[in-house]
């Protein structure tokens, strides 16, 4: 089990940076007079609600420097608390002692909240109203993951009346899974997390928090009991073991990914740590009424690695098979592709991309998309530029092969 002095070890290689001790001195020489922040009312309530079952968390010493931690980052990043927050913050008070005094805990966590989260927690005005954009687009993100790898579980889950995925997911993505874990294991979560080196990463945490529970989600049959178990008992990491499974899961999720699902998360800004225009929020926000949304469209670049020829790592557990569904179907695919690279139907049990025509709109390209995923067809993708882009890239290919 990983404890706090070992966090500390551990972590330095991730956090170490010019600013870091600028950020610790900046804390250490703030007279913290100055308590005011956009919602700290929140923060004052949450200050009892953070660990409440922990002895440490209910001394009124232990609140103060919540306190101090959260109001001093929110300040200088410019951005409003968020009800959840404390518990991302917890972990880093705990590595407090003599030898690691409390600016630097605060470093620690400006530092990780930076590099990890850059703009989780940052509110945009858009149409005279606030929105959590980043919030709503890693949501939309979770969607597209769990339809891609778990089509059974989309229909029987998301399609459901009154059910909203952010219920389940918005807690998850803002405590990074800490809320209702032990610190040890939080310490293990972060650990683990960092190591991927990936901000991203917690999108294939989440998918493969779902899918490990799959059989029992899929078991009950009455919504009452459903929304409970998702709210309260999904979320089970009791063990040591449980945080090595998750992860387990996890990274054969990410291996099972197109790169284009990260491509399409960098094309939205989303870990872009830079002030964001309008435009920008704007695109973020609008991702679930676009056709990416709808479901995962990949690039022909990547076909080498989805067939395991590619020199980065192959996606294994794969095998690619093209699903021609262009209403003119000349040239054939077969003049350009291997024959057993193309299929009439569909085995969940591979990548399935479908291949529209160039000039065809996507509206009937997303519809047998989500018609193979209704029917359990799992890794469903569509390419991007449809079949004259897998055309011009074949010929710029001197041996004018896919393969």
């Amino acid at each position: 089990m990983i404890t706090q002095n070992k966090a500390i070890l551990n972590w330095k290689e991730f956090f170490m940076n010019e600013n870091l001790l600028t950020d610790a001195y900046k804390f250490r020489d703030w007279n913290q007079q100055d308590l005011e922040i956009p919602e700290k009312e929140t923060l004052i309530k949450d200050l009892t609600r953070t660990r409440n079952d922990d002895p440490y968390f209910k001394k009124e010493s232990t609140q103060r420097y919540l306190m101090l931690l959260a109001t001093f980052y929110c300040q200088q990043n410019s951005v409003n608390y968020q009800q959840g927050m404390l518990e991302v913050v917890a972990p880093f008070l705990v590595m407090k002692n003599r030898d690691f005094p409390i600016y630097k805990c605060y470093a620690y966590f400006n530092s990780f909240m930076n590099k990890y989260f850059p703009k989780v927690l940052e509110w945009n005005i858009l149409k005279g109203q606030k929105q959590l954009a980043h919030v709503l687009s890693a949501i939309q993100f979770c969607e597209i993951l769990l339809k891609y790898h778990c089509a059974d579980f989309y229909n029987r889950i998301l399609k459901l009346d009154d059910f909203n995925l952010s219920m389940v997911v918005t807690p998850l993505i803002m405590t990074l899974f800490a809320k209702g874990t032990s610190i040890q294991l939080v310490f293990l979560i972060f650990d683990e997390y960092m190591r991927r080196h990936n901000p991203n990463y917690i999108f294939f945490m989440v998918t493969a928090l779902f899918i490990s529970q799959k059989q029992e989600i899929l078991s009950i049959e009455d919504s009452e009991e459903l929304f409970t178990y998702l709210n309260k008992k999904l979320k089970q990491i009791q063990y040591e073991s449980d945080v090595q499974r998750l992860f387990e899961r996890a990274d054969e999720i990410y291996s099972q990914t197109p790169a284009s699902y990260e491509q399409l998360i960098a094309s939205t800004s989303f870990n872009d740590k830079s002030v964001l225009s309008v435009e920008d929020i704007t695109e973020l926000t609008n991702l679930s009424q676009s056709y990416y949304s709808q479901c995962l469209f990949i690039e022909v670049s990547e076909m080498k690695s989805l067939l395991g020829k590619s020199q980065k790592q192959p996606q294994k557990n794969l095998q690619l098979q093209l699903l021609d569904i262009r209403k003119v179907k000349k040239p054939k695919l077969s003049e350009f592709l291997p024959k057993q690279c193309i299929t009439k139907k569909p085995d969940g049990n591979q990548h399935t991309c479908l291949i529209t025509d160039s000039n065809q709109t996507l509206d009937d390209a997303v519809k047998i998309a989500n018609q193979l995923i209704f029917e359990g067809v799992k890794h469903v993708s569509i390419l991007k530029g449809g079949f004259q882009s897998l055309q011009i890239s074949i010929k710029q290919q001197k041996d004018c092969s896919i393969m």
